[in-house]
């Protein structure tokens, strides 16, 4: 097994924060663990509950589900309000569309049929290609988001003359406690970190916000072009570290937190 040789790692994950600690461990690196975000619920959303009563009454053609949180959310949504049978139910009568494996599970795991999942890497153009000869016209089709919304898949979804209903479940927020991230920078500046890893889009806005706000951007884009390698887990999040200005050493050629790590025990290994 390819070895971290007990380089230090930096990693921004927040929900998973301990299975990427877990992970560099487990391949002989030291994790260095700064989360950059926060989940805010919206459960309580009109929005969301005006959408559970619409499926459950049949308006809905079709559901596209983006993530594993918010297809679990929706469910403990429905629950709450005493319609989760029904909407499980509901959703039997429904295309049922995954964007990758995450809500893929969630919707095993409660026994609902998926119609369509993309292949890797699971990007919006994946889902898009996966989904545009399904005959979405004129079909009412819900979209949960997260975060904030996907101009490129709505367009798209648009263009095929659906009618599309957005609805978000949770956004990412900024860490409450915002100490770790400045402490990884002033590290990163004093040559004690050997690698960052970015493992969701976010991140890599909320990191810059933090920086900006402290003073500390400078000091973050300069250490960051120095000799500290920067691995993103995948190619959404590439291109937003690229369209911020980094340049990203590498990305794994599967986007999971496991090929991440091996992939930069490799390079470390390699330079």
């Amino acid at each position: 097994m390819v070895s971290l040789n007990n380089k230090v790692i930096a990693f921004l994950e927040s929900r998973m924060s301990s299975e990427m600690g877990s992970l560099i461990e487990r391949h002989g690196g030291v994790p260095y663990s700064a989360p950059a975000m926060q989940e805010i619920y919206l459960k309580d959303s009109p929005d969301v509950r005006e959408l559970v009563v619409d499926i459950c009454k049949g308006q809905i053609d079709a559901m596209i589900l983006l993530t594993g949180v918010g297809t679990r959310a929706m469910i403990e949504v429905a629950d709450g309000m005493g319609y989760k049978e029904e909407l499980i139910s509901s959703f039997d009568q429904m295309t049922i569309i995954a964007r990758s494996p995450k809500p893929a599970r969630v919707l095993r795991q409660n026994k609902i049929h998926i119609d369509v999942m993309p292949t890797e890497p699971y990007t919006s153009q994946d889902l898009i290609e996966s989904i545009k000869d399904m005959g979405l016209h004129n079909k009412q089709v819900a979209v949960q988001h997260y975060g904030g919304p996907n101009s490129s898949l709505i367009d798209n979804l648009k263009s095929m003359g659906a009618q599309v209903r957005e609805v978000t479940l949770y956004m990412w927020g900024l860490p409450e406690d915002e100490s770790p991230i400045l402490s990884m920078i002033d590290e990163i500046s004093a040559g004690k970190i050997d690698a960052v890893a970015f493992t969701s889009q976010p991140q890599v806005g909320n990191l810059l916000t933090i920086a900006e706000k402290a003073g500390k951007e400078k000091s973050l884009r300069d250490g960051l072009s120095g000799t500290v390698l920067l691995a993103s887990v995948g190619p959404v999040c590439t291109r937003k570290l690229e369209q911020l200005g980094f340049d990203v050493d590498l990305e794994p050629d599967h986007p999971h937190m496991g090929s991440l790590v091996v992939a930069m025990a490799e390079y470390l290994e390699a330079h």
